[in-house]
């Protein structure tokens, strides 16, 4: 599966020329043009990088990306930049950045940089994050900024099925396979942890519900 990456640059042909560059690489890239926009965007869909501007419109990339860290998103992110001052450098790594690139810049940098950044995922591959929340399947923790949460090992099961299907319904059957090991449609059980889900989301004051239809599905709350 392609690597995700979040572009947020308002200078249209330069986004565009990222994109090709990255996309060449082999990366999924998926562009937006203004900080408010990467905002939302990381509320909606995981990323493995999120490549910020820090002058753009509407909301600035420093501006965007403390926000992002107090609502939990944990995502490496690179910040691009014309400006060259160490102080703005300081601002953009106290503000959570990991890397900082000032333009222009080399293609053969951007990648290596890019590359450098993506290793980060691999320390933490057992971890995931959605809205405010981050769950360790290593420890079995569901956690917010201030507050962790044990997990059973069925909710675990099923925590990690919903992370990974994210925007995507689940039925019974599918839960009760994966984690009763059965080819059961009965919710009852299924009905019941996800219950037990939901109210250690709420002792978390978390961003996300699970919803139920003709099945269940993760969702953030906006």
């Amino acid at each position: 599966m392609k690597e995700k990456i979040l572009m947020a640059e308002d200078e249209a042909e330069l986004a565009k020329a990222l994109k090709t560059i990255l996309e060449f690489s082999d990366y999924d890239v998926t562009n937006v043009y203004n900080g408010k926009d990467a905002l939302e965007k990381t509320q909606q869909e995981n990323f493995d990088l999120i490549i910020l501007d820090v002058m753009m419109p509407v909301m600035d990339g420093i501006e965007a990306l403390k926000k992002m860290r107090s609502s939990g998103v944990n995502t490496p992110v690179m910040l691009l930049t014309a400006k060259s001052q160490v102080e703005d450098k300081v601002d953009g790594l106290d503000a959570g950045a990991n890397d900082y690139l000032t333009k222009p810049f080399n293609r053969k940098e951007l990648l290596a940089r890019v590359r450098a950044l993506l290793r980060i995922n691999e320390e933490k591959k057992e971890q995931f994050s959605i809205g405010n929340i981050i769950f360790n399947k290593e420890s079995s923790q569901l956690s917010n900024a201030k507050t962790n949460l044990h997990l059973n090992h069925k909710e675990c099961e099923i925590m990690e099925m919903l992370l990974k299907n994210q925007n995507r319904t689940i039925t019974a059957k599918e839960l009760n396979k994966k984690v009763w090991e059965n080819d059961s449609e009965d919710e009852t059980a299924v009905s019941m942890y996800m219950s037990y889900l939901q109210d250690k989301f709420k002792a978390l004051d978390a961003n996300i519900s699970i919803s139920k239809d003709n099945g269940y599905i993760l969702e953030t709350i906006l």
